[in-house]
């Protein structure tokens, strides 16, 4: 008879490939987690601009629903990248950013 699945450990095929990879890999990407509880990551561009977009529309979140639309969401979206910007979000150039940037506020 199977365990309580809410008793169980649920380890994920991207876990397990990083556990064969290099046992460090594993505990540095899946277990460990900073003085504040959060989980540390390496920034890339690609997770710069993700950061940047559900930013500008968690944003939404703070006006009642007839007035959302009023708001620009470009506005929104310049406000979180400055945030991200330049080495901060892990950009080599200002070419890679500008194009990143562009993807954002085309998406």
């Amino acid at each position: 008879m199977p365990g309580d699945k809410y008793n169980s450990v649920w380890v994920s095929y991207s876990s397990i490939g990083d556990f064969l990879k290099c046992p460090r890999l594993y505990f540095l990407r899946n277990i460990y987690r900073n003085e504040r509880g959060n989980k540390v990551n390496i920034i890339t561009p690609a997770l710069s601009l993700g950061q940047a977009v559900h930013g500008a529309l968690e944003g939404l979140s703070q006006y009642k629903a007839e007035e959302r639309f009023l708001i620009p969401l470009e506005n929104s979206f310049e406000e979180e990248w400055i945030k991200i910007s330049g080495k901060r979000g892990g950009f080599k150039n200002a070419k890679e950013e500008s194009e990143s940037k562009e993807r954002g506020k085309n998406t």
